[in-house]
């Protein structure tokens, strides 16, 4: 059986209307994806789909909570990661996913859903994974990094001096 199959929506067969569906995620939905930059993360993803036989419209919610090491101590942090994504989609002659726009083939019975969570996880992502403040961050690991002040205060090597009067 394929383990990302449950974030596939059957949508053949469905009568035209809204259809709530609800996606669990978990540590082992990012073990199928060895680039993830996401190990450890856990939450749901909300799925409407508002279906009808000319077209489409997928409403995704998602809700995850990350652990992450910070970037300046290494202590655990835990950030909620939050998105949501409208998709619409219509009927076509060849499948093209776009990033707001898909356009299904005749032969498309089912939305594949895992690509566009793993996406939207990874755009939820905080740019910098540290702590807020500096002094929330455990201090005895710090002190292991030397400051910028201290890296000043180091006396240069005169042979680097004698090239500035170059």
């Amino acid at each position: 059986m394929d383990p990302l199959a449950f974030y596939k929506i059957p949508f053949m067969g469905l009568k035209a209307g809204k259809h709530e569906f609800q996606m669990d995620v978990d540590q082992e939905f990012f073990t199928h994806f060895p680039e993830s930059e996401i190990e450890d993360a856990k939450g749901v993803v909300d799925v409407v789909l508002d279906y009808s036989e000319t077209n489409m419209v997928l409403k995704m919610n998602m809700n995850l909570n990350w652990k992450v090491p910070c970037g300046r101590c290494l202590e655990e942090l835990n950030y909620d990661l939050q998105r949501e994504e409208q998709i619409a989609i219509q009927y076509g002659e060849e499948t093209v996913i776009g990033e707001d726009l898909w356009t299904l083939g005749k032969n498309e019975i089912e939305l594949d859903l895992a690509q566009t969570v793993l996406e939207m996880a990874h755009l939820a992502r905080p740019t910098h994974q540290v702590h807020e403040n500096e002094s929330d961050c455990d201090q005895k690991m710090l002190g292991y990094f030397r400051t910028d002040k201290e890296e000043s205060e180091r006396p240069i090597d005169p042979r680097w001096d004698a090239l500035k009067n170059l």
